[in-house]
């Protein structure tokens, strides 16, 4: 096969793969076979270049996607300052206060998700039957109230009795003396400077006991006041 036909053959067979139609060649046409030469060295280059790069490039909108969801990782967890955190801090501060005034025996003190619960034994606060603060209830509330008026937590006194019924002119029965036992603790709370708006009062009779009213022990134990801080919801 002479030189001519080599070429032309060659020719042919890049024409073929890139879709160019083929014509006779001549003399005059000649540049065609340096032409499609340089597409195909170009093409060949192209596709090494992107595979040394390693693929296409991001786009603008995917790096900024990217660096979005990158940012709380970099950010670390200064910026998400928990609720449960705060709370958790509140109640070991309380039980350090509760400690050096020498109440951590009287005065439980309970996280809870959205916030803090202090339990007081009625016993502690008030005499049988009575919605009047005792002199030493009077002491154990008023250790709570600098804490209580250094924080923004809504406050809720809950009333809690034991199951024996009581029946008098004032109380005709649990519901009226375990509120009145939660309402005499919310007007102390509110001669000491706690803002009014944040307190309520409840009595929840004994609906809600801890343990069983079967044993002395176990009564003892429901006659409870709760003094409730719950976060307050944004306005």
């Amino acid at each position: 096969m002479s030189e001519l036909d080599r070429g032309s053959s060659g020719v042919a067979r890049r024409a073929d793969y890139l879709q160019i139609p083929l014509t006779h060649s001549t003399e005059e046409d000649s540049w065609l076979v340096t032409y499609l030469d340089v597409i195909t060295l170009l093409l060949v280059m192209f596709v090494v270049m992107l595979a040394l790069s390693g693929g296409a490039a991001a786009t603008p909108d995917e790096t900024t996607v990217a660096a979005v969801d990158a940012a709380p990782l970099a950010g670390g967890g200064d910026e998400q300052s928990s609720p449960a955190m705060d709370d958790d801090a509140f109640t070991e501060r309380a039980r350090a206060a509760l400690q050096d005034a020498g109440l951590s025996d009287d005065i439980t003190v309970i996280s809870h998700q959205g916030g803090v619960r202090f339990r007081i034994s009625n016993d502690i606060l008030y005499g049988s039957g009575e919605a009047v603060l005792s002199r030493e209830g009077i002491r154990q509330l008023e250790n709570l109230v600098p804490l209580l008026a250094s924080s923004d937590y809504r406050i809720t006194v809950a009333g809690h009795t034991d199951s024996l019924p009581i029946r008098t002119d004032r109380f005709p029965s649990n519901w009226e003396l375990s509120s009145a036992r939660a309402g005499s603790v919310v007007r102390l709370f509110e001669s000491a400077g706690i803002a009014r708006e944040r307190l309520q009062a409840t009595g929840y009779a004994d609906a809600r006991p801890l343990f069983r009213n079967d044993t002395e022990q176990g009564r003892s134990r429901n006659r409870r006041v709760e003094i409730i801080l719950e976060s307050q919801p944004p306005e």
